[in-house]
């Protein structure tokens, strides 16, 4: 079961053990979705988050507040990294987390430029053509209502985010699966990088967006 998109409860699903769970889940912050009602109580939502990734290979995307309120203290096993996502906006939030769960990643997978240049030995890496690797915050836009990834889903995640996330925790031909799938971005980000996907999506509406995204390989 693989490089599909099922319609349905990942609750009700079968997630196989050796996949790694890439999602930013529902943020229980009252968003409108189609079918969905963003409003658990605190115990209900937990025991969702609880339920799907405890004891798994997880990299979740949230806020920072339900981080650690929620996902913290062991509750889903060790977490190995945290990483910043920082976007600049006119929202309540700037930030969010990137959380790992019973996996690592590699930093050194994915490069980017030396945030200090002027410093004598950084300045002779930079001659040499190097590249630092990734730093535990990183700057990317948020999906503006202008872009051309932006959907009909209300909360879509940046397909570089995605990208970045998936090179530097799994290998060639791992099996990614997004539980929350939504608009299909993380399955589009796994195909795009050569790794098998499996998304998950409650409502139809979503999931026809996510697989005409895929079939066309572009972005809507």
């Amino acid at each position: 079961m693989k490089n599909k998109i099922i319609l349905g409860s990942c609750l009700d699903i079968d997630i196989p053990g050796e996949a790694f769970l890439i999602s930013d889940p529902p943020y229980n912050q009252k968003y409108h979705y189609e079918s969905y009602a963003d409003d658990l109580k605190e115990i209900d939502y937990y025991e969702l988050l609880f339920k799907i990734f405890h004891d798994r290979k997880a990299v979740i995307i949230h806020y920072p507040e339900e981080t650690i309120n929620l996902l913290g203290g062991g509750n889903l096993g060790l977490c190995q990294q945290v990483v910043s996502w920082v976007y600049p906006s006119n929202t309540g939030k700037q930030s969010r987390l990137i959380t790992w769960w019973n996996c690592k990643p590699d930093m050194t997978k994915v490069k980017q430029p030396y945030k200090n240049p002027i410093d004598k030995r950084i300045a002779e890496r930079i001659a040499r053509g190097e590249e630092a690797r990734l730093y535990d915050w990183w700057e990317i836009d948020q999906v503006k209502n202008v872009s051309d990834e932006k959907t009909e889903h209300p909360c879509p995640m940046p397909l570089e985010l995605m990208k970045r996330i998936i090179l530097i925790t799994t290998e060639p031909n791992d099996l990614i699966v997004d539980p929350f799938c939504g608009s299909g971005t993380t399955c589009v980000a796994a195909k795009q990088t050569g790794r098998n996907y499996l998304g998950i999506e409650i409502d139809p509406k979503y999931v026809k967006i996510a697989q005409d995204r895929l079939k066309q390989d572009i972005l809507l």
